[in-house]
């Protein structure tokens, strides 16, 4: 039979859901018919992670339903101590019980046990990843106190960078039509990652208004405000538009709270010494209570709690989040019950999307670029497969891990027959399509990798400079000079490299008006695929003022490319920056501009236009990171392997020496 498992909140179509809450209604009746329904199962539940509530209700939920419960609730004293794999766990476990029920701190791991174990599993919380049933939980309570959830609005407030049971709300309230503000606590905003799934799949999109103080809501309205019925561009666009902004804040002004969702700091997760440690995080207390705009507002938490919800609140009607615990119970009956329906009827697993999956053909390939992803920490029980996410004719290729979510561009392909490789562009689109449908598809972190793999560069057609070191130069004093005519003597801006040649043009453009205006610049580097802090300061400090997260409320920004194509690269930038913080404006300085742009981006300094051909290619190469290579801007195309005819589609951007 056909099992079904319960990894991501993905995995049921929202009909399913209802399905799941209409059958919670009839769990509230601990003597409704479905008292005996599970007689005769055995729920085995998992625990590599401490856990009350989640734990708990799961076993409790199991023998309302006439069930019976075995559970290893700390995994260190299970023969995890002696080394036994994830998969070898899931396929004994399996074999005692009808249904698992798993929490893990690696991303992903509940996913790979799934494939291992020939009963259905059920994810309980794997690391920063997702909580799936706590969603249900979440969205139940939601309806049961306000009657409905589109076109509610929910602040989420707190760590929502590590939190998991923020992410699997986001999706879900994204996809039920509901209303989101997010107050992140400083550099815990919602990763890069959440936000760009939530447009792609969800069309939701993001007005660029951050917030690090949760009062900012009440007197600024100054926080990320995603809605899918009221689309917008500021994000598009490198200058604040103050006729953009004033709409917006009269329409934050506006809004009715329906719920506060507040999470505690995962310290769990945090690195000794490091992020989030000595920081300031939001509170909900009596002030909370006393504004007006949240009068009618009811406040939820996954719990536990530390202290980010006074006291006080608990002594109010608006405190929901002990009655949020109690329908635990019921919910997760209505989950058990659906999903050993689906597995006796054979029901159809869900709504699925059609997804192209790369697996790399070489033994060396990509990896996950999260480190506690299931792919590093346990490969053995999880190789690495991703999601290959094309970005358009003229965007990007970038893979999304199938255990974490989280996402890599891919800078060099292969074509597995003629061993050949080369750095990815828009214009190899149809190609690489093509090798990931034949199975013919490489992918490398390096041209190191590449090689070592036995792969031969491509062949470059001739190729021209278009600037040298000394043009390069003095492009950099160009757009240094008119920074600083924009900028009062008084005024301290940012500037922010994109990673890595932006960031090194950021150096040097710091360097440049330390020198015109005799005084240090703060200098940063915005990484647009990471996986730690997006956006972070250089040189790195160890001092406990540089560990701080950079600032960006009220800040002139200079961000600075190497080049600007299609302008999707920038426009994921501005994302980062506008959900880290409020810049007072933001300004683009690239060296080369070629056109074709597909984001109305345009950028306020430019080192040098370049009214290129789509299928041309263009590299700056610097010598912080050539090593041994002077500064220079090449132009060219690449011919076939061994000389000969090109293909019509691969024109991609070769090693060039």
């Amino acid at each position: 039979m056909k099992k079904r498992d319960f990894i991501s909140i993905s995995d049921l179509a929202n009909d399913e859901i209802e399905e799941i809450f209409r059958l919670a209604d009839r769990m509230l009746d601990r003597a409704g018919p479905e008292a005996k329904f599970c007689a005769g199962k055995i729920m085995a539940t998992l625990f590599y992670e401490p856990s009350t509530r989640t734990r708990l209700s799961f076993e409790s939920a199991m023998q309302r339903l006439g069930g019976s419960v075995i559970s290893c609730p700390d995994m260190r004293f299970s023969s995890t101590a002696k080394g036994e794999t994830i998969a070898d766990t899931a396929r004994v476990v399996a074999s005692y019980a009808d249904i698992l029920t798993v929490r893990h701190n690696w991303d992903g791991a509940v996913k790979a046990m799934a494939k291992y174990a020939d009963v259905p599993v059920i994810n309980a919380g794997d690391g920063s990843h997702e909580h799936p049933s706590q969603t249900l939980c979440d969205l139940y309570t939601l309806r049961k106190e306000k009657g409905k959830l589109k076109g509610m609005t929910v602040v989420l407030c707190g760590d929502l960078k590590h939190g998991r049971t923020v992410h699997s709300l986001l999706y879900a309230l994204a996809r039920f039509g509901a209303h989101v503000v997010t107050l992140g606590a400083r550099g815990m905003e919602i990763p890069q990652y959440v936000v760009e799934k939530l447009e792609r799949e969800y069309h939701y999109s993001l007005a660029p208004m951050a917030s690090d103080d949760l009062q900012a809501v009440v007197s600024e309205s100054d926080a990320v405000y995603l809605t899918p019925s009221q689309p917008h561009q500021l994000a598009l666009f490198t200058q604040v538009d103050p006729e953009m902004q004033s709409r917006l804040k009269n329409l934050a002004s506006r809004l009715k709270f329906d719920a506060l969702y507040m999470t505690r700091k995962q310290k769990e997760r945090l690195k000794e010494g490091g992020e989030g440690e000595g920081r300031e995080y939001p509170r909900i207390g009596e002030r909370f209570l006393r504004e007006r705009r949240f009068k009618d507002t009811v406040v939820l938490h996954p719990l536990p709690r530390v202290d980010e919800l006074s006291p006080e609140v608990d002594k109010d009607w608006r405190g929901i989040y002990f009655k949020q615990a109690a329908y635990g119970v019921p919910v997760r009956m209505a989950l058990l019950k659906f999903l050993f329906d689906a597995l006796e009827s054979r029901k159809a697993v869900g709504k699925h999307k059609t997804v192209n999956l790369f697996k790399s053909p070489e033994p060396i390939g990509p990896q996950c670029l999260n480190h506690n992803c299931v792919t590093r920490t346990e490969p053995v029980s999880a190789e690495p497969r991703f999601e290959a996410l094309f970005a358009g004719g003229g965007g990007g290729f970038v893979l999304r891990c199938c255990y974490c979510d989280h996402q890599l561009k891919v800078q060099y392909v292969g074509h597995t027959r003629p061993k050949r490789y080369c750095s990815y562009d828009s214009s190899l689109l149809e190609a690489v399509q093509r090798w990931l449908m034949q199975g013919e598809l490489a992918i490398f972190d390096s041209l190191k990798q590449a090689e070592e793999l036995g792969y031969e560069p491509y062949k470059v057609g001739p190729q021209r400079i278009i600037m040298d070191e000394a043009d390069i130069r003095r492009s950099i004093e160009q757009i240094s000079d008119q920074i600083l005519a924009g900028t009062g003597e008084r005024d301290r801006p940012l500037i922010l490299g994109v990673r890595s040649k932006g960031a090194v043009l950021a150096g040097r453009i710091a360097e440049q008006l330390k020198v015109r205006r005799n005084r240090d610049f703060e200098l940063g580097e915005i990484e647009i695929y990471g996986t730690e802090e997006e956006i972070k300061r250089v040189p790195a400090s160890i001092s406990e003022t540089e560990r701080e997260p950079i600032n960006l409320k009220d800040r002139a920004v200079i961000l600075v490319d190497d080049v600007i194509h299609t302008g999707r690269t920038i426009k994921s930038a501005l994302s980062i920056i506008f959900k880290s913080g409020r810049p007072r404006s933001v300004r683009l300085a690239v060296l080369v501009d070629r056109g074709h742009r597909e984001v109305p981006v345009k950028p306020d300094y430019v080192g040098k236009h370049i009214p290129s051909s789509d299928r041309e290619r263009v590299r700056v190469k610097l010598r912080e990171i050539e090593q041994d290579e002077k500064d220079k801007v090449l132009i060219y195309s690449v011919i076939g392997p061994d000389g000969g005819q090109p293909p019509p589609d691969l024109t991609a951007e070769a090693t060039v020496s």
